[in-house]
């Protein structure tokens, strides 16, 4: 329940964020946008899923970077089950690689950021290098 809060919380952070500051370049649309793919989601059948819009991508990798934080948060706990360590250690695994490949797909795309998103970016690089 707290990682499904947490997901949430940070998502409505970062889209109050960005409506209240210009984060994405002037004249970037989601629909115009260029795709990101995300080749884990590759057998899921939609493309939507498949691949990312530059902005979707980058509410994900905050999203992720904030999950990452909680779960190695939890991992360091010596309170938990044999089997609550292993889920919390397979989903951190399972989500470190895909952070650190967003990340270095916005970094590519950077031209689609206003200098205040290159800079949230700059601070997404920092976060994830750190887990």
């Amino acid at each position: 329940m707290a990682e499904n809060l947490l997901h949430e919380g940070t998502h409505q952070s970062i889209s109050f964020h960005v409506l209240q500051h210009q984060v994405f370049a002037d004249g970037y649309s989601s629909k115009e946008s260029p795709k990101i793919e995300i080749k884990w989601r590759a057998g899921q059948g939609v493309a939507r899923n498949q691949f990312w819009e530059v902005g979707r991508a980058f509410h994900a990798t905050g999203v992720y970077n904030q999950l990452l934080r909680f779960r190695r948060t939890e991992l360091d706990r010596d309170d938990l089950t044999a089997n609550e360590r292993a889920c919390f250690q397979a989903a951190y695994d399972e989500g470190l690689p895909a952070v650190r490949y967003l990340m270095r797909e916005l970094e590519l795309l950077s031209e689609n950021f206003t200098p205040h998103g290159v800079e949230l970016l700059a601070d997404l690089r920092r976060q994830t290098d750190r887990l």
